[in-house]
């Protein structure tokens, strides 16, 4: 899967679990991804912008014929406020889930991103479970963006 290595541009869409201003909003990722024997690694950045912090994770994970499984691992979260509107950035760790569909002919990935509860005491907050989707494709070689691609690691 060597012609799979390499630089991958997509979005994820704030889903279920998110209120206004966020629900069915875009954001563009920036990936570079390693497939070797079954295992996918990589890192992702986000685009920053009004609906994105402009992070950038690490995830590991599998594929399997064409399903594809990783999960991305954060060591803060913004959390949408009771107004709404506001974030405040939150440090504790969590992960989210990325399943899909991998088409080998497009050199595509797309399917469902989610986030499981988490209850926790010290944050005095529940965040609650959201999804949404994503999509991924292969860039022939790195693309030519305003993006900074040394933020992936």
């Amino acid at each position: 899967m060597e012609e799979l290595n390499g630089y991958w541009e997509g979005y994820y869409i704030y889903g279920l679990g998110y209120d206004l201003p966020f629900f069915g909003e875009k954001v563009i990722l920036f990936a570079e991804l390693e497939f070797k024997n079954g295992i996918i690694t990589g890192y992702h950045t986000e685009k920053k912008g009004p609906f994105s912090t402009g992070k950038t994770s690490t995830f590991n994970g599998y594929w399997e014929d064409d399903f594809v499984s990783f999960t991305a691992q954060h060591s803060s979260n913004p959390v949408i406020l009771d107004d709404g509107v506001s974030t405040q950035e939150l440090q504790h760790d969590f992960e989210i889930t990325y399943n899909g569909s991998l088409n080998l002919q497009k050199k595509t990935i797309n399917g469902l991103w989610y986030m499981e509860n988490d209850l926790n005491p010290a944050l005095e907050l529940e965040i609650p479970i959201a999804e949404g989707l994503w999509m991924l494709k292969k860039m022939k070689k790195k693309p030519v963006t305003d993006f900074d691609y040394s933020l992936l690691g």
